[in-house]
């Protein structure tokens, strides 16, 4: 807090002495400042702990830190001194003329064009992690000329609704007179790419595709742009009453393609600068969107210009549908406010699309369009009443927070902007612009701040202050490196310029293997070590510039889950995790251990605290249940021998307490598990008895059975005898 404290007290010194030549009043105040603040202190003083060796290393240590450029000045010790705050400089006898410290800077344009965002440009000069603030003011105005541009979908279901078109625009002409000093009405038409499987490409069809229910249709067509802007109420009823039907397959239109057109042809349609722009589109059904039309083999992306010639979209058939975020950004960069009137079910497709389309509104049509007038009445109110900015063109390095301060007094982000403005009330936008370092190359060097629906914008330059005026060789002799902090060895110093020698430092001390390229094939090696490439994909870093932070597995949205280093394409887990992507604690093995101590029985890995069998034929927590495995009593045959340990070998004795300690306690179920074992020998001796018996028991039967049956027909023949005898006597 006190070195944003200091650097703002240090820029607001700096507005007031603008007129005084010299650095002698800014230092002298940031000099005040920081005897006030104490940045002084050692704990505190990053600047004197950092041992910055130049100037340039200094200044980008922080906004507090200043550089003493005197020829004479003390430098003694272990580290360099003359980086330090401008007290301590001060005081270690440094003239204030001597000091190097880039001071901060909000200038606004002297000539302002503007009347409704103002600054309309403004030139902030910086220093590494110095940030400056202005305010953007945004004052809408009472009545604005509007340029309403109607874009209907003409396919056979609307019918009903563009015959209401017809008597719109008197009645809506003076309606809008209550809020627009001049309105004009445009009006153009859509259906679908005209390619199959989108329209009916049967000969018959192609030109009717309204023909099986016996109408007359006009033919299909990506976007016609009909009538462009005007004054002419009668004109625009005449052009809507021309209008004829037309016809597809499927059921979402070509409506994207059309918007964009009619946003990028900014000569055709007639949209005024000074306007605002309103497209109305009107339809019952959804959209396509990118990527859509490679079911047509149409793969060529849009390229977001303008293609009408004498009034058709001619690239309709040979361009794919634009995605949200290009027709977002074509919206936006031609100030083009949409509304969309839709009818039926669909109107929450569209209402859903409202966040992915800055400077929208959707409202709901009857049927035949009654409301019609009365919705784009109601939509514009509410557009004008809406004041959001945007950060265009943002500039690398350069950060930008933007806060909206409301007219009741609330504050919300800027991209959430304010609601309920009226043209009495002006919105303040604070504006935030840091730096936070100077190694950024490349690039614009200035953003704009734009409005949403606005023609006006903000253009923000960008000066980095990154350099010392001590490396100007023209001026007088000044020291911007301290040569004592430097490697000798390495470094060689002529005034004020250093050059190393590489033959000192061979590149091999630059390898991690000596068959590995330098520095991994990602740096340079400069005085033996390893200066790291700045790529766009990520960081890398490291010794060998062998680690960076974007080609290792991601878990949770983290980079090796936050818990690791990538090195390599594999994630280095840090004490403590473990696993592929560093997401399991080191502790979660221990769930993994059966009760002999094994890790999945031998049978899987652990994964966070589960095994995961590798043996498909294995089953259970451990992996320790295997039917057709050979079980527990085959790998400790061994040890069963333990269980008896009379008239052992102290040898045998000593193994059994090396390797069978497990079997005294676990023994029960190890045996139990030696008799559930399979002994195919036993169970056909089983089997064989079983069945010797069962065919004895068998024959016995049958044997009493037959004796049983021999003595009761002897006895009957005896019986009979018997009866025979003494009938005949």
């Amino acid at each position: 807090m006190c070195r944003s404290a200091l650097a703002f007290f240090t820029a607001a010194f700096v507005c007031l002495q603008n007129c005084r030549p010299g650095p002698a009043p800014f230092l002298r105040a940031a000099w005040v400042f920081s005897v006030v603040l104490g940045l002084g202190q050692s704990e505190n003083n990053r600047c004197a702990s950092s041992n910055a060796a130049s100037c340039t290393r200094c200044l980008a240590l922080g906004p507090e830190c200043g550089w003493c450029a005197q020829e004479d000045f003390i430098s003694g010790g272990s580290r360099s001194e003359r980086c330090d705050i401008v007290s301590n400089l001060i005081s270690k006898g440094c003239s204030t003329d001597s000091i190097e410290y880039p001071s901060v800077h909000v200038i606004p344009s002297e000539n302002e064009i503007n009347t409704q965002v103002t600054p309309g440009e403004v030139l902030i000069q910086l220093r590494p992690g110095a940030e400056a603030n202005f305010m953007l003011k945004i004052h809408p105005l009472k009545k604005y000329p509007v340029d309403l541009y109607y874009l209907v979908d003409v396919s056979a279901s609307m019918h009903n609704n563009i015959e209401k078109l017809n008597s719109v625009g008197n009645d809506l002409s003076r309606k809008m007179s209550f809020f627009s000093r001049d309105f004009r009405l445009g009006f153009g038409s859509y259906v679908d790419k005209t390619v199959s499987p989108y329209i009916s490409i049967h000969p018959e069809r192609i030109h009717n595709q309204c023909s099986d229910y016996n109408l007359d249709c006009m033919p299909p067509h990506g976007y016609i742009h009909v009538l462009s802007l005007t004054e002419n109420i009668t004109e625009f009823e005449k052009a809507v009453h021309r209008q004829k039907i037309s016809g597809n397959i499927d059921t979402p239109e070509g409506g994207f393609d059309a918007m964009l057109q009619a946003a990028v042809c900014e000569s055709h349609i007639g949209w005024r600068k000074e306007a605002k722009r309103l497209l109305l589109v009107m339809t019952d059904q959804t959209s396509h969107l990118a990527l859509d039309s490679k079911l047509a083999g149409i793969v060529v992306p849009n390229d977001g210009n303008c293609h009408l010639k004498n009034n058709v979209y001619v690239r309709s058939t040979s361009m794919e549908h634009p995605s949200l975020g290009q027709l977002s950004e074509k919206l936006i960069d031609n100030n083009i406010n949409v509304i969309f009137a839709v009818q039926g079910k669909q109107f929450h497709w569209y209402k859903d699309l409202l966040p992915l389309l800055p400077g929208t509104i959707a409202g709901e049509i009857e049927s035949k369009a009654a409301n019609l007038n009365n919705l784009v009445v109601e939509a514009y109110q509410k557009l004008i009443s809406e004041v959001k900015v945007q950060v265009e063109n943002q500039v690398k390095g350069i950060y930008l927070n933007i806060t909206a301060i409301c007219p009741n007094g609330t504050r919300k982000p800027g991209t959430d902007g304010c609601g309920n403005v009226t043209s009495n009330d002006e919105v303040l936008f604070n504006v935030t612009v840091m730096m936070k370092k100077c190694d950024v190359t490349g690039g614009k060097n200035y953003a704009i701040i734009k409005p949403i629906g606005f023609n006006e914008t903000t253009k923000i330059h960008i000066h980095r202050n990154c350099s010392c005026q001590c490396d100007d060789s023209r001026g007088p002799k000044r020291k911007c490196i301290d040569e004592t902090f430097l490697d000798s060895k390495c470094f060689q110093c002529d005034e004020n310029k250093c050059h190393f020698d590489e033959d000192q430092f061979p590149s091999e001390s630059c390898k991690s293997h000596k068959d590995q390229p330098v520095c991994s094939g990602r740096g340079v090696c400069i005085c033996g070590k390893c200066l790291c490439h700045k790529i766009k994909l990520g960081k890398v870093y490291g010794k060998y510039c062998e680690k960076d932070d974007f080609s290792c597995p991601y878990h949770h949205g983290n980079l090796c889950a936050g818990h690791g280093e990538c090195e390599a394409g594999r994630c280095q887990c840090f004490s403590g995790w473990e696993g592929d992507r560093c997401q399991c604690p080191s502790t979660s093995a221990q769930h993994c251990i059966n009760p002999k101590g094994q890790v999945c029985s031998g049978r899987g890995t652990c994964v966070c605290g589960r095994c995961e069998c590798t043996d498909p034929r294995s089953i259970g927590r451990f992996c320790e249940h295997c039917p057709t495995c050979h079980t527990a009593c085959n790998e400790n045959w061994n040890c069963v021998q333990c269980l008896h340990p009379h008239n052992l070998s102290q040898a045998i004795l000593d193994r059994c307490k090396t390797s069978c300690t497990f079997m005294e306690q676990h023994y029960v179920d190890q045996t139990s598990e030696c008799f559930s074992t399979p002994s195919y020998l036993r169970i056909f001796f089983i089997i064989f008895i079983v069945t010797f018996l069962i065919g004895l028991l068998k024959v016995l039967i049958i044997r009493q059975v037959i004796l049983q049956w021999n003595s009761n027909k002897i006895k009957s023949s005896a019986d009979y005898r018997v009866s025979a005898s003494k009938r005949t006597s």
